[in-house]
């Protein structure tokens, strides 16, 4: 069973991507019996290979997906250990799952066969005899898969729930490109040849089962039938899910057959509440049967799930086409990580939180049947094909049925938020999309699922797919958009279309050329922004982002009566002509900034373009223009009170109470105003005033940034500009006062980074910090003081920061200068993740170098330290007691430097340091971990001799409490060396005294936390 004498197949020259000349077929015959002790499949699959290429065929290529459970080794593994799901990474291997006993056989006769070199859930079986054009072979074997638990992937078990999918032997596809092996994952969904499945399920006879096609046995029917009358259960257990019952003693086989599907799933429960409906379609007039099967925890949401399913299969029918099969079925899922998810004629769903978001996801799996199921293309290398183009439909389902929507989390004051939106269900999709197109991390929706990052891959392939396509609706309207869809689907159902089949049908039904949908806003990552300049008269001057043909809808107001909507078809006419109007088009008149337009309506009093929100515009505040007044493009921003989402039609200033302690202002109280949004803004400011009720002086802070986050290419990703501004007091015994100011403009450039490379970020920045310290106040009774003391410090910093979840690190590089010295600072942190709950072991190297000192200058808090409490040079951290005056609130310390917890003073230097951290999580569920410090520092030995430059090192270890990593922190010293400990006791600090806690609420600055969310 060797290898490597079969790949060369893989690239077997056909004709041209995209002609589809040919297609095969694979019919399926499978028994199987289920072990709910074992959790463990174990059966005879048979398969028909219907070659109708114009190929002889000697190999056949088959999917083996339970192996993707196996091990650490398989791509579904590499795959959830990139995006942070560990939990197949570090399972138990009585948790894993797998196919074996294989024996491939041909009219009895044995089949070479064995394993794809890099896949284990890819294998090859040599056939007999090269199989000839418009020939089958019949090919069987026994299996034996051991059900993997469920929170993996799709293919799983909670319990005695089972969840049976990708599951059997399973030739992959060979078309006009050639083979199309793959490896199982869970981001990146499916391709497999039509074909019928004729499945025998054996198992004990008190399961209830659904599953892809028709169920064949009538005294089972009877049983469905009588359970879908049966009222819900009463009460749930006291943990939300019922108890499984024990298994029947007596078994049952349960046959299904259906035709024309290419794949098929089942799942099993005990448990199932049983619901069955019907639904007449539209245009056939066929009766449909619809399913729902529920876990008790869930059957009261789920009393209403046959009608969503019904006015699903009603609408998919009406705008695409009439769904081709006698039934359909809706799965609750429970806790499976496979919840979500669509197979021919059946859907496993999720928990869901209300019964809004239930018919959406039922309305989004059902949509499956058409796209992936009938059409199925090849999902794996054009995912937008299924899911972008369903998420559309869904889109259109949802716009319909609830025009003002819970919202996207269904958390409390949701709907509120969205209410300003014109359609709330299109802004979810456009404001998480933003997140990652304002960062510059966003990516071509038309790339293959494996190359997007998490976040993407929903915001690119689902949401971004479904927003072109309703601005592709509301350009040609409705009734033109449904004739495309129809078209499409009436041509390719059950022949797998390619991206250019879909634009053809497309472009032959609309009679337009529509590569600007296609290829600028799908085909790549450009940044699209109409912005109206100025109304004059009956033209309207804008100006684009967009090269090349983008149209947009332009509304025109005279007073408040709406005259009506134009469409702008882009800038792509010859400077100077003047077109006219076609059928409700303009084009316009460009010049090298700016494009004018002719208004079709007289005494207009003011315009705005894209008024229904149905284009791309990545921001249409700038939208809006009028005739008359000064300000003509300004809206006045919206004062609301706390924090919100974005709007449309303005910008958005937040107000709140603010307060504040530390130990010189005592409580501080005043206002906060800032404009923090979700997505974040390209100028992002913050303004909070303070008062110390100690103190008795004002205080706060303020922020100012700017974020170049259009640079489409080059090796500049993003780039920050900013100030930022403090101030607060650090001495207060009356009469005298000392407090500080702080100043600190920065400029940070990110250098650009592919999103498919998405785990490590680069930048380089710099900034300078400007601290002005002032002490003042009446000193006996005839002496005041008023001195001001300003340093500067300029600050070169290279940042790497790579976020793989599995081995995350860190490295930081600092130059300083100041007019007391210059210095270099390197820190490198390493983790080791060992855990599914992301326990880790954490190694921080810290070196630090003075390269140049001026004596006279160099002040105590200038030196190297190991540890490193509120001696805090540049005021970065927000220490509360910076002074030390109170006894617990000088305990505050950061992880910089040397990071040593024990408060020495020891490791002291103004020459150089290094030191080597280590953090210990414990593998319990409270937060505990263990800590090691090492640290060497020089000193300067005096004797009767002389003076000697000489160094020592240091060491402690002790215990510690994270409440949040690196943010919220309780540490305590146990063992240290005998310098350290020596002047502990002379300076009395006791055991009390030595904890020490982190409280770095810098990190939790609102403007970082969104910028940060992973791409």
């Amino acid at each position: 069973m060797r290898t490597a004498l079969l790949l060369p197949v893989l690239a077997l020259p056909f004709s041209a991507p995209g002609q589809r000349t040919f297609q095969q077929r694979v019919d399926h015959a499978i028994d199987v019996r289920l072990d709910d002790q074992g959790h463990v499949l174990r059966g005879e699959a048979r398969f028909t290979y219907h070659n109708n290429s114009p190929t002889a065929l000697d190999t056949l290529w088959l999917h083996l997906w339970p192996n993707a459970y196996a091990d650490r080794n398989t791509a579904l593994c590499h795959q959830l250990d990139e995006a942070g799901e560990l939990d197949l990474h570090f399972a138990r291997e009585e948790d894993r799952g797998r196919i074996d006993s294989l024996d491939f056989r041909a009219e009895d006769s044995p089949l070479a066969w064995g394993y794809h070199p890099q896949h284990a859930d890819i294998g090859w079986v040599k056939l007999p005899a090269p199989l000839p054009t418009g020939s089958s072979i019949t090919i069987s074997t026994p299996f034996r898969v051991k059900v993997p638990k469920s929170r993996f992937s799709r293919l799983g078990h909670t319990g005695q729930a089972y969840h049976i999918t990708q599951w059997y032997p399973k030739p992959a596809v060979f078309d006009a490109e050639g083979w199309h092996p793959m490896p199982y994952l869970t981001q990146g969904e499916f391709y497999s040849d039509f074909g019928r499945y004729d499945v025998r399920v054996t198992l004990p006879a008190n399961y209830v089962v659904g599953a892809t096609g028709m169920l064949q046995d009538a005294s089972e029917r009877r049983w469905m039938d009588s359970l879908a009358v049966l009222p819900a259960p009463a009460e749930k257990s006291p943990k939300g899910t019922a108890a499984f019952p024990p298994s029947d003693s007596v078994w049952k086989t349960l046959r299904f057959v259906q035709d024309s599907v290419h794949d098929f799933a089942w799942f099993a429960d005990k448990r199932f509440v049983v619901r069955k409906g019907e639904v007449v379609l539209p245009t056939s007039g066929r009766t449909v049967t619809t399913w729902a099967l529920a876990t008790p925890r869930n059957a009261a949401l789920w009393e209403n799930a046959v009608s969503y399913l019904n006015d699903a299969l009603l609408h998919y029918s009406h705008v695409v086409g009439d769904y081709p099969y006698a039934a359909c079925t809706a799965v609750d899922g429970t806790i499976s990580a496979g919840g979500g998810m669509e197979y021919p004629m059946i859907t496993i769903i999720g928990n869901m939180s209300s019964a809004e978001s239930l018919d959406n996801v039922i309305a989004h799996e059902v949509g499956h049947n058409w796209f992936q199921g009938v059409l199925a293309s090849n999902e794996r290398d054009h995912p937008w094909m299924d899911e972008g183009l369903n998420s559309y439909l869904e889109l259109r389902y949802m716009r319909a049925r609830y025009p003002r929507p819970e919202g996207m989390l269904g958390l409390p004051g949701e709907r509120r938020l969205m209410r300003h939106f014109h359609d709330p269900h299109r802004a979810q999709s456009e404001l998480a999309m933003r997140l990652n197109t304002r960062r510059d991390l966003d990516q071509s929706s038309t790339l293959p699922s494996t190359q997007f990052t998490p976040t993407n891959y929903g915001t690119m392939v689902y949401m971004r797919t479904s927003l072109v396509m309703d601005h592709l609706e509301a350009y040609l309207g409705t009734e033109v958009m449904d004739r495309c869809l129809h078209a499409y689907f009436e041509e390719w159902a059950f022949r797998h279309p390619g991206p250019q089949d879909l634009r053809a049908v497309f472009e032959r039904v609309s009679g337009k050329d529509l590569g600007w949908a296609f290829e600028q806003l799908l085909g790549s990552t450009r940044k699209v922004d109409v912005k109206a300049v100025k109304q004059s008269g009956s033209t309207l001057t804008y100006r684009t982002t967009a090269k090349g043909v983008f149209p947009f809808p332009v509304t025109a107001w005279s007073r408040d009566d709406s005259l009506g909507t134009f469409w702008v078809e882009g800038g792509s006419t010859i400077r100077g002509h003047r077109p006219g109007y076609d059928s409700g088009y303009a084009r316009p008149i460009v010049d090298r900034r700016n494009q004018t337009v002719n208004i079709p309506w007289p005494d207009v009093d003011r315009i705005r373009i894209d008024a229904e929100e149905r284009t791309l515009d990545i921001d249409r505040r700038n939208n809006g223009v009028r005739a008359h007044g000064p300000l003509r493009r300004w809206t006045v921003p919206r004062l609301a009170p706390f924090v919100g989402l974005e709007r449309e039609d303005r910008r958005s200033t937040w107000l709140s109470p603010a307060m504040a302690w530390n130990a010189h202002d005592g409580f501080m109280a005043g206002l906060a105003l800032h404009n923090v949004t979700f997505p974040m803004q390209r100028v992002e400011w913050a303004l909070a005033p303070l008062y110390g009720l100690r103190s008795e002086r004002p205080v706060g802070g303020a922020r100012l940034f700017w974020h170049h986050d259009r640079l489409e290419r080059g090796p500049v990703g993003n780039v920050h500009l900013g100030v930022t501004a403090q101030s607060a007091s650090l001495f207060v015994d009356a009469p005298l006062d000392r407090w500080y100011l702080r100043v600190s403009p920065q400029l940070t450039v990110d250098l650009r980074n592919d999103p498919a490379r998405r785990r490590a970020s680069h930048s380089i920045g710099y900034r300078a910090v400007v601290l002005r310290e002032t002490l003042s106040g009446p000193v006996g009774d005839t002496l005041t003081i008023d001195r001001t003391n300003e340093d500067i410090y300029h600050e070169l910093t290279y940042r790497l920061q790579d976020r793989t979840p599995l081995l995350p690190r860190s490295v930081r590089l600092d130059v300083q200068h100041h007019a007391a010295f210059t210095r270099v600072a390197l820190e490198v942190r390493q983790a080791f993740v060992y855990d599914a709950r992301k326990h880790r072991v954490v190694f921080r190297l810290f070196t630090g170098q003075f390269l140049r000192t001026d004596d006279r200058l160099m002040q105590r808090q200038m030196g190297w330290r190991l540890h490193w409490g509120s001696s805090d040079m540049t005021f970065d951290h927000l220490f509360v007691d910076r002074q030390d005056v109170g006894r617990n609130t000088a305990q505050q310390m950061a992880k910089d430097q040397g990071a040593f917890r024990v408060p020495t003073a020891q490791g002291t230097s103004d020459s150089w340091i290094a030191a080597l951290n280590m953090e210990a999580d414990m593998p319990f569920v409270l937060p505990l971990s263990v800590y090691a410090s090492a640290g060497a520092a020089p000193y300067t030995e005096v004797t009767s001799t002389g003076r000697t430059e000489k160094w020592r090192m240091h060491a402690e270890a002790g215990i510690g409490i994270r409440i949040i990593r690196d943010v919220a922190e309780v540490w305590v010293p146990l063992v240290f060396t005998r310098e350290i400990a020596d002047e502990l006791a002379l300076r009395d600090v006791d055991f009390a005294e030595r904890i020490r806690f982190v409280l770095a609420l810098e990190k939790l600055n609102p403007f970082e936390l969104i910028r940060s969310i992973r791409p």
